[in-house]
């Protein structure tokens, strides 16, 4: 048995329906979710106003603490004053690598950009190898 008449036997036309219902069921409520998409997530916003009994939750305490201090970099024959004595301990050329180390241990600010700041001001000179020299009459 073939074509309709087989359709007709088995269901078929029921199970049609069933599907196509399930497939516009489902598009109606996902644009019904869709459009109320914004009140969904004002509920999430203000979700403590709503979850409290509508009572607002009290201001948070503030703490007090140290005023923000807008530091700065310092400059170069500040930063000179503060590496020429770990340059000191390094065996000249030194890798760059080293420096940094030393600058880790002793705990200084901003290795990476106190680097970078004498390298700009030829107190740190690249050999080309990947080891540094340090520029002693710059440095004064």
């Amino acid at each position: 048995m073939f074509g309709i008449d087989n359709i007709t036997n088995n269901n078929g036309w029921a199970m049609a329906v069933v599907g196509a219902s399930t497939v516009f069921l489902g598009l109606v409520v996902l644009s019904f979710v869709i459009s109320q998409i914004h009140k969904i997530l004002e509920l999430w916003e203000n979700r403590g106003t709503y979850f409290n009994g509508g009572k607002k939750q009290a201001p948070s305490e503030k703490i007090e603490g140290p005023a923000y201090q807008e530091h700065h970099l310092p400059t170069a024959k500040e930063l000179v004053s503060i590496y020429r004595p770990l340059v000191e301990q390094l065996k000249a050329p030194f890798p760059l690598v080293q420096l940094f180390e030393k600058t880790k241990e002793m705990d200084l600010p901003h290795p990476h950009l106190s680097i970078k700041s004498l390298q700009e001001a030829d107190i740190l000179v690249a050999q080309g190898d990947g080891t540094f020299t340090w520029n002693k009459q710059k440095a004064n």
